[in-house]
């Protein structure tokens, strides 16, 4: 019967794994006046990219060089929207492994992460709140630097319409946006200026990846993190224990800094992307 309990059980399960997602072209600096093909299919193909590698990230703990190697879940057309361009898109987890990812994370913690690690680069910053996805991000993505730099070249395909046609877009779930691509967008992540001048900083480690020496900075329990990396020669052992007590500590909700020189990666707004690390010491 179509009214069976454990039918409509199954039907819950199965709509809990989906996720609809939307990307809305639409007014920017310019009016919209209809999508360039070009632009539109880098854009979205760009938008493929950037959510397929990051949902693999989350699930497999493992940063893809190539998209169609992801695994453990679907990402499809929907039925396309009349009017001003809207394309509908569905994420659909169909492994065992990465259902029990998302059962753990929940569909809000899944998405705290994938807005993480596309908002980032960005300039936007969002925080990640609710516990697992705290848990799962520290304990389980310890590439997030390496995976964070591998979506720069799609997050600036995305933007292509903006840069071509002057509209902005907007990436949905369901109906409610998540984040805009626009101008301002476009210019933190492609723009770039290293500091000259070498400062030190008092700092704590909120990500710490030993095998590459990449990770974030905080100068307090409530500021944004701030990416690092490593010298050309790498991070001596010394240092590498410091930044890695330091971390533990966080994660055990002390505030154990260290002394850091470093050198800034600035926007052209004047804004900090990044620090280049020069040096690590003891307080």
């Amino acid at each position: 019967m179509s009214d069976c309990p454990a039918e409509k059980i199954n039907k819950l399960q199965a709509d809990f794994m989906k996720i609809n997602f939307s990307i809305r072209y639409h007014d920017g600096s310019a009016n919209f006046n209809g999508l360039n093909m070009y632009y539109g299919a880098d854009s979205f193909g760009g938008m493929s990219e950037v959510v397929a590698l990051t949902t693999h990230a989350i699930v497999n703990n493992e940063i893809l060089k190539q998209t169609p190697s992801t695994k453990g879940f679907s990402l499809d057309f929907k039925e396309s929207h009349e009017g001003s361009f809207i394309q509908k898109f569905v994420l659909e987890f169909t492994s065992s492994d990465a259902i029990s990812v998302i059962n753990y994370l929940s569909v809000e913690g899944f998405m705290e992460l994938l807005n993480f690690h596309i908002s980032s680069p960005l300039g936007l910053n969002p925080k990640i709140t609710i516990d697992a996805a705290k848990r799962w991000f520290r304990s389980y993505m310890e590439d997030s630097e390496e995976l964070l730099d591998r979506l720069a070249r799609p997050l600036e395909r995305i933007h292509h319409p903006v840069s071509g046609q002057g509209y902005q877009v907007t990436l949905r779930k369901s109906r409610t946006p998540i984040l805009s691509f626009s101008e301002s967008t476009l210019d933190y992540l492609t723009g770039k200026e290293v500091s000259d001048r070498s400062e030190e900083l008092i700092v704590a480690v909120s990500r710490f990846n030993a095998r590459t020496g990449t990770g974030r900075f905080i100068e307090n329990e409530d500021a944004d993190s701030v990416s690092f990396s490593p010298p050309k020669a790498g991070i001596p052992q010394r240092s590498k224990r410091l930044l890695a007590n330091s971390l533990r500590a966080l994660v055990d909700d002390q505030f154990l800094p260290v002394r850091a020189e470093i050198r800034r990666v600035l926007s052209r707004d004047g804004r900090t992307k990044h620090y280049l690390v020069q040096g690590i010491y003891e307080i």
